[in-house]
């Protein structure tokens, strides 16, 4: 008999440790005393570093299956990015009193789901072009100087991400055994390399804005010069494959909490959304106490603290099946109008259209023929 494959819960676990980073990252952009130099701007650089790219890689790795990526994409990821929008539409309003409901702009940090459907809808096509990752990586470097790759549809960042899925479609499990090749004093010393450059980053290098390490904007419209842009981008990639390694090299591969946040992260990612909009509106102090001095250790820990509590709560079983079942019950309901409201109307109407000699193209075109000439009368 063959052996079980036991679970290599490394993978959960980096998941993991991003969810925790992508709100220390939020709320340290919105704690009130947020600024390049400083300890805050060291913890943001660093999480934009490697927490998305992460993120990409890991959402490619498992994606082995283009034929099953597309049959799920719509369900998996369009359809909370869907809710999305008018839910923000709804705490927005709450908050503000007043909000846009826009569909061409992925609300906060739901561009990601957008991307994923995107990579995962079209993947069993691209993956038969020659060169494709050659191609995705040229195009990433260059993102920067192409103007309308802005956040109209997160253009920007579906182009400067889509390299790290596929590097992670690309990578398999003998891939990962090299990579976890590091002995405990190699990845130290990578570690303290790797946080040296992001204070340079934070400290030594201001010319190049926080908001430049989103990768959602031209360079030219924050005042990156094109050569610089493409430089950086250059040393981003590297820098994000240093991080990969390293991580995969000091993560564990049993079971723990993180691997548990780790296959429980919607309800994080989409919940703390909440909580920043909260701490934009009232301040991360909620008006209870005054805000700590910036950099001191009580500012930092009232940040991460924050964070934490958010991880554990959002992601606790009670949070966690109440977004599934919130979703998924939209879903099967919106699934249900489709299937017996929708296609059955249409199939109405395209006997209706058969026994008066029409079909549904011959019908459309007339109507769009009637309205070209209305419109030239």
């Amino acid at each position: 008999m063959g052996e079980i494959k036991q679970r290599d819960y490394v993978f959960d676990t980096f998941r993991g440790l991003c969810m925790w980073c992508i709100p220390i990252s939020h709320f340290t952009r919105m704690a009130g005393h947020f600024s390049h130099d400083s300890v805050s701007g060291v913890i943001y650089i660093t999480i934009n570093i490697f927490v998305m790219q992460a993120f990409m890689f890991l959402s490619g790795y498992f994606s082995k299956k283009p034929e099953k990526s597309r049959q799920i994409a719509f369900k998996i990821f369009l359809w909370p990015y869907i809710l999305s929008i008018f839910f923000f539409y709804g705490v927005r309003t709450l908050l503000w009193g007043h909000a846009n409901l826009y569909f061409d702009q992925p609300p906060f940090a739901m561009w990601f789901m957008f991307a994923l459907f995107l990579y995962k809808l079209f993947q069993k096509n691209y993956i038969k072009v020659p060169h494709f990752f050659a191609i995705t990586f040229v195009l990433y470097l260059v993102a920067g100087c192409i103007p309308f790759l802005t956040e109209y549809l997160s253009l920007g960042r579906l182009v400067s991400y889509f390299s790290f899925f596929f590097l992670g479609y690309y990578c398999n499990a003998e891939h990962i055994a090299k990579i976890k090749c590091l002995k405990k004093w190699q990845s130290l010393v990578l570690g303290i390399v790797l946080v040296g450059i992001s204070i340079y980053l934070a400290y030594g290098l201001t010319g190049i804005p926080v908001e430049w390490y989103l990768l959602r904007r031209p360079g030219a419209e924050i005042g990156v010069v094109w050569y610089v842009d493409i430089l950086m981008r250059f040393v981003l990639f590297v820098l994000g494959c240093a991080w990969l390694v390293l991580m995969f090299n000091i993560l564990p591969g049993k079971d723990n909490y993180l691997a548990y946040v780790g296959r429980n992260t919607m309800p994080v990612y989409i919940f703390h959304l909440v909580v920043r909009q909260w701490i934009k509106k009232h301040g991360i102090t909620m008006g209870f106490f005054a805000l700590p001095q910036a950099g001191s250790p009580l500012y930092l820990l009232l940040i991460l603290g924050l964070a934490s509590l958010c991880v554990v709560v959002f992601s606790s079983k009670p949070v966690s099946k109440f977004y599934d079942f919130v979703v998924d019950g939209l879903y099967d309901i919106f699934m249900w109008v489709i299937n017996h409201i929708v296609l059955v109307i249409f199939g109405a109407v395209e006997k209706v259209l058969v026994l008066a000699g029409l079909g549904t193209v011959d019908w459309l075109c007339r109507q769009k023929t009637a309205a070209e000439q209305k419109v030239e009368d």
